[in-house]
């Protein structure tokens, strides 16, 4: 059965492993929930759980990166979460104003390529306002961590609890729709 616009490139591959698109997207969710629910945390313990959910932000582009057919623009986006993770890390004794600094610029940079690329797959990406709507979040919130660096802990764990959360949830609307798709052009065993 085909499909309307989705290209056989892409959609097989990625359709075998909708499942493992879901768990991503819970991952990436649960962080969130966990920030959102212990915002009262240390910064370093703040460091540890925004790292974790830019991982997973990182590998979830990475595990989707077959959705288009040019490539490259998922591994940079990945390299943004990853590097964005890792200078977190590498700082264990970071002011929240280094860490507001570093995240911010990288879901600023992140959040415009996931923009651009929404918008330039939209005819082949399920649900493409998703992602279009993630991006901007993620905008939305490397501004504020950069115009508003003196924020408090509490402060900088809400939002990107609250982003990873909304991050975390289109991830599994995708994978779901995955699952539809894959559904939808599995051969049928005759009963």
């Amino acid at each position: 059965m085909e499909v309307v616009g989705f290209s056989e490139t892409w959609v097989t591959p990625l359709l075998r492993r909708w499942w493992a698109v879901v768990a991503v997207g819970v991952a990436i969710a649960a962080v969130g929930v966990v920030l959102l629910f212990n915002p009262f945390a240390a910064v370093g313990t703040l460091v540890v759980l925004v790292a974790i959910g830019l991982t997973f932000a990182a590998v979830d582009e990475l595990m989707q990166a077959e959705r288009h057919e040019v490539r490259w623009p998922s591994y940079v986006l990945a390299a943004i979460w990853m590097v964005t993770a890792i200078a977190a890390l590498l700082w264990p004794d970071v002011t929240l104003w280094v860490l507001a600094v570093v995240v911010g610029v990288g879901l600023l940079f992140g959040g415009i390529s996931e923009v651009m690329f929404a918008f330039r797959y939209r005819r082949e990406l399920p649900r493409w306002g998703l992602w279009w709507l993630d991006g901007l979040l993620s905008i939305v919130v490397g501004v504020l961590a950069l115009v508003w660096p003196e924020a408090t802990v509490v402060v900088l764990a809400i939002i990107l609890g609250i982003r990873l959360f909304l991050r975390g949830c289109a991830t599994v609307a995708f994978g779901l729709g995955l699952r539809d798709l894959h559904s939808m052009t599995a051969p049928r065993v005759p009963t």
